[in-house]
């Protein structure tokens, strides 16, 4: 339903309301794994990013903290802002590894770059071109941008949760059994340096 005097407002009931499973991620991998981003190869060498949007079914969006600070003042106690934001809590994702362990790659793979599993230092094979950069900015190479879009009822993108500067710190093991026939499910987390919220569909104003 849209007001006639402008036909780009919408209202609707307020009986609408969002739910848990109406999200989708976005995530691009960094710069230092592009090279070895191939949309069809399955190698050692290379990762198949794409597949993580199809998989993931739980996410946390974190809490935004700014604390007051008290100050004494005639007998009593006021409350002013504190000005500055708390560290945001890791973003924590579950997701279902796919048959070929696609995904599942991915996030190895990222982590591998940080600490490669045999040589134990960053970016052993170089992808990143370490030479490119100067001291100090070589976190541009492996941290990239998340973004998890809230979908309406119809599946349309209509706020954009966005954390930037991010890169894996943790992916959960897997705990096979021969008595559990379900999926097997995993988790991994990011940490970030920014979040901030974006509405995609915003009302156009004269």
């Amino acid at each position: 339903m849209s007001d006639a005097a402008n036909p780009d407002t919408y209202f609707q009931s307020p009986l609408n309301k969002v739910r848990k499973d109406k999200f989708i991620m976005v995530l691009t991998v960094p710069k230092a794994l592009k090279d070895i981003s191939k949309g069809i190869d399955r190698l050692n060498s290379t990762i198949l990013p794409n597949t993580l949007e199809f998989s993931v079914f739980g996410t946390i969006v974190p809490e935004v903290n700014i604390p007051e600070q008290a100050i004494r003042y005639s007998g009593q106690t006021l409350k002013v802002t504190g000005y500055s934001r708390e560290p945001y809590q890791n973003l924590s994702v579950d997701f279902t590894i796919d048959n070929r362990f696609n995904n599942y790659w991915v996030i190895y793979k990222w982590l591998d770059l940080l600490n490669d599993s045999k040589q134990s230092f960053y970016d052993s094979k170089n992808l990143s071109n370490l030479n490119q950069y100067t001291e100090g900015t070589i976190e541009k190479s492996y941290q990239s941008d998340i973004s998890i879009f809230g979908l309406d009822e119809y599946n349309k993108r209509v706020i954009e949760f966005r954390y930037t500067q991010a890169f894996p710190v943790k992916l959960d093991g897997i705990q096979y059994s021969y008595q559990d026939p379900d999926e097997v499910g995993s988790n991994f987390e990011f940490a970030y340096s920014q979040f901030s919220a974006h509405l995609v569909e915003q009302v156009e104003t004269l």
